[in-house]
């Protein structure tokens, strides 16, 4: 059984839950200081997590090794930005070309496979040389750079003088009857719409939204856009964002505490929450059972479970997605991403979360949702993949879970993939791949993620010759 102390779980005393480990590393390490706690109108509080330890490693990452035809290398020695260029602004774009535009500026037959080139070589060039789009791209660039730091969502002062100058220029833009519907200003209130979503404005996000809405109306539609349906893989994004929080926001209010402070079972379980977790798979059973989750996260992984049983018993061959009839994954989806947003949420908690939101995405046949929800895990994941995660043998089993469906979700060379590597190399007792899918199989897993991490193997064991991950 667990104690809690503070945000997270310490293991009481004589307990023999495989579970009861620490995850995480206690050290610190002075080279990493967090942000003091935002004021009320900044947003939430800054994540709860112990001080830790960067990891070390003797390889570099696969974003300090590829070469250019590749946007990720892109070298922006140049100081021909439409802003007086500073330390800030070279840093802000380094971070956005080289680490967040390079997996997530993709069209969806890229998504899960690698970098959309041919979109970046004329895509980035466009962000770095308006200047209001420029401003955007800094605004929410800026404040993405905090949040893969620190894993909070406190905002920067620069990000808010950036959003006010945007906000400005976007003003005159909409005042001009030739401007209003440019691909730029769609690309602006995309960035601003994304900015809000990582600060928890959500009113901001609707407002926004809607705005992307009329313009996609003054075009004549969505396949009217720029950038070879690009600008439409945004568009439909945020407008699914827009409907699917709403249609889940009653179920969001219901299960996160509004203080922030999530309950912890202790042992005897009461007999409802015992009879939900025994529907579960082995592996989450366990997991749950240890006490290192709390009452909130159980019963979102109870529905979950529901909605898989019900995939499972359906006639039904895909679940279809459309902007007026939601798709439960695209519900799902939402629901686990407001759960990440949590600052007090455990470590094992967010890669559990981490590990259903794979599981999300298998079932989803159209990627409605995996574009929008794909740039915040790839800032959420470099955070991740700078603390020390402990991997001990209690928990082997629940890491290699997830870190096969990170592997068998995301592209090559991204965050998360980086994460999911580590994760399967820091095991003491490596399997093979097939290992891996038998472990994974007693947590959520199905075909169709055999199926994606059956065609990455190949890659993999290049990476990997002895097939350890």
């Amino acid at each position: 059984m667990y104690q809690r102390n503070g945000s997270h779980t310490q293991p009481s005393a004589g307990t023999s839950s495989r579970w009861a480990k620490p995850l995480l590393g206690a050290e610190e390490d002075s080279k990493t200081k967090m942000l003091q706690r935002p004021s009320a109108d900044e947003g939430p509080p800054q994540r709860k997590q112990p001080t830790h330890l960067r990891r070390q490693s003797s390889s570099k990452s696969a974003f300090g090794t590829t070469p250019f035809g590749h946007p990720s290398s892109f070298e922006l020695s140049h100081t021909d930005y439409p802003v007086s260029p500073n330390h800030f602004v070279h840093r802000t774009v380094q971070f956005y070309v080289k680490s967040f535009a390079a997996s997530t500026c993709q069209r969806p037959h890229f998504f899960g496979v690698g970098q959309d080139l041919s979109l970046l070589r004329d895509y980035i060039p466009f962000i770095l040389h308006d200047r209001m789009v420029f401003s955007a791209m800094m605004t929410m660039s800026s404040l993405a750079v905090n949040v893969a730091a620190t894993g909070t969502r406190q905002r920067p002062p620069e990000s808010l003088k950036y959003y006010q100058s945007t906000v400005s220029m976007l003003r005159q833009r909409l005042a001009n009857d030739v401007q209003r519907s440019s691909d730029a200003v769609i690309i602006t209130l995309s960035n601003l719409c994304g900015f809000e979503a990582m600060s928890g404005n959500y009113d901001a996000v609707d407002m926004h939204t809607q705005g992307i809405k009329q313009v996609v109306s003054l075009r004549g539609g969505f396949e009217n856009l720029g950038f070879e349906g690009f600008l439409r893989t945004i568009s439909v994004a945020w407008q699914t964002f827009y409907a699917t929080r709403h249609a889940v926001w009653s179920r969001v209010q219901s299960l996160v505490p509004k203080d922030g402070k999530f309950t912890y079972p202790e042992h005897p379980f009461d007999p409802e929450l015992c009879t939900a977790i025994a529907r579960f798979s082995p592996g989450l059973t366990d997991l749950a059972l240890s006490g290192g989750l709390s009452h909130q996260v159980i019963v979102l992984v109870s529905d979950i479970n529901s909605w898989e049983r019900d995939i499972k018993n359906s006639l039904q061959a895909s679940d279809v997605y459309e902007l007026h009839e939601l798709s439960q994954n695209s519900r799902y989806v939402t629901l686990c991403g407001e759960f990440l947003h949590q600052p007090t949420l455990t470590l094992i908690e967010q890669l559990l979360v981490l590990g259903m939101l794979g599981f999300c995405y298998s079932t989803d046949h159209t990627r409605a949702m995996f574009w929008l929800s794909n740039a915040f895990l790839q800032l959420h994941c470099r955070y991740l993949n700078s603390v020390v995660i402990e991997v001990t043998e209690r928990n082997a089993e629940f890491m290699t879970w997830v870190g096969t469906v990170l592997a068998a979700t995301f592209d090559p060379g991204s965050q998360p993939w980086i994460l999911a590597l580590t994760l399967l190399k820091a095991r003491a007792s490596p399997q093979d791949w097939q290992g891996n899918v038998k472990i994974s199989e007693g947590f959520f897993w199905n075909e169709s993620m055999s199926l994606r991490l059956a065609s990455r193997i190949r890659y993999l064991r290049q990476k990997d010759p002895q097939g350890q991950g």
